[in-house]
């Protein structure tokens, strides 16, 4: 199964605009996490922060990644 991107608009730490982009999955990458990202601000923007986590399953491991970004002008 893919991942499906969850977008969520937040305020980063420095107080500016951004989003929370969630993308979990066990059979995709980090792609579809950027490209929801550049998706989400037209373009250009600044990772903030990024997280990975794998939890073991018996159908294999369960991968989490999320991002925050700030959209540059």
């Amino acid at each position: 199964m893919g991942c499906a991107a969850v977008v969520k608009p937040v305020t980063t730490p420095n107080g500016n605009a951004g989003f929370y982009i969630a993308c979990d999955g066990s059979t995709d990458d980090w792609t579809t996490c950027f490209a929801e990202a550049a998706n989400s601000c037209k373009g250009k923007y600044t990772i903030v922060d990024k997280n990975e986590s794998q939890t073991p399953t018996v159908y294999g491991p369960y991968v989490r990644r999320n991002l925050i970004i700030e959209c540059k002008n």
